[in-house]
């Protein structure tokens, strides 16, 4: 009798500490919704929002296997508080008529030393633009080797950040934004005014501060508010894209602010973002990564098709986007 009673409790118990971790794991995440906009650790949890998903339904598919009631309503509300920061991510840019111009985003990783497996993707090849973060003097002598772009950025690449501009289209202008912060860690985006056609096109290139630390964090705050004023300052009928590591993902408030300011549409999925940052030390699976590098674009700019590029040898994916700028 004391065995079987003794049995009983431990049974109760094991239920009693699933519906626990359910709920557990809801607040937590709500907290994390709640103050990623004021506290740099629920920041975090920003940038592993699929992985979370993942959980949930993990609890859920737990929730519903043992008989409880407790457990099942419990999974139910782990599953959708860990949905909810998709239900509001922002619908990507639609297609439009126009001059079609294939850019692609890239953080070629300072400690990547060898560019031929870059310069092999075909849809680098081809690209009209490029926007490349953590360029290193040897890459920047391989691409500008390699001929297929008539047209480069400084080569001064500390002061731009590390970031590098290639391109089929005459450079017209190149500033950097709000050079007299001195709260974004010394990090600057960069505008070019490139000549396409004709027609004065935009490029801003991008590299935050990685919010390592809750200092970072701060700095990568400044970035994005500099780039949200300069994009605000842009002339409504600007062709205007935005490209790079942002370092940012897009559940983030701090990146929905700059599109809601903006007015400006983001490249990426609406309901799954393709992971573009990964560990190399978790044998490169992509698939276990966060989305951070991307590519956004102003209203009268269209997007006719994005994609990753494959792995060659650095911690992020290249973005590729097709584009439409208006003729």
């Amino acid at each position: 009798m004391f065995s079987f009673s003794f049995g009983r409790q431990i049974y109760g118990l094991c239920f009693i500490v699933v519906v626990t971790i359910q709920l557990g794991f809801s607040v937590a995440l709500l907290i994390s919704m709640g103050l990623s906009r004021y506290l740099w650790v629920a920041a975090l949890a920003n940038f592993i929002r699929p992985h979370l998903l993942v959980a949930g339904i993990m609890l859920f598919v737990v929730g519903w296997a043992l008989p409880r009631l407790s457990t099942k309503i419990a999974g139910a509300i782990a599953l959708l508080v860990a949905a909810v920061p998709f239900l509001f991510l922002p619908p990507p840019a639609p297609s439009a008529a126009g001059m079609p111009v294939s850019l692609v985003a890239a953080n070629v990783y300072v400690d990547n030393p060898d560019p031929a497996d870059f310069l092999a993707i075909p849809a680098v090849a081809s690209a009209d633009i490029l926007v490349l973060q953590e360029v290193t003097p040897r890459w920047q002598d391989a691409l500008l080797a390699s001929g297929r772009w008539a047209f480069e950025s400084s080569r001064d690449l500390e002061a731009n950040t590390d970031m590098k501009l290639f391109s089929r289209f005459p450079i017209l202008d190149a500033r950097t934004i709000s050079p007299e912060s001195r709260d974004t860690g010394g990090r600057y985006a960069v505008r070019f005014e490139l000549l396409v056609n004709e027609r004065s096109v935009i490029v801003y290139a991008v590299h935050p501060q990685t919010p390592r630390s809750t200092r970072m964090w701060r700095q990568r705050a400044a970035y994005l508010r500099d780039l949200e004023r300069a994009l605000g300052a842009e002339p409504t009928d600007a062709s205007v894209i935005v490209a790079g590591d942002w370092n940012t993902p897009p559940w983030s408030p701090f990146f929905r602010d700059l599109l809601s300011s903006s007015g400006y549409r983001t490249t990426e999925a609406r309901w799954w973002p393709s992971p573009t940052r990964f560990s190399i030390r978790l044998w490169s699976l992509t698939q276990i990564g966060t989305p951070i590098d991307r590519i956004v674009i102003s209203p009268n700019v269209g997007l006719s098709e994005l994609l990753m590029g494959p792995t060659f040898g650095s911690n992020h994916l290249p973005v590729v986007a097709r584009l439409s700028i208006p003729r």
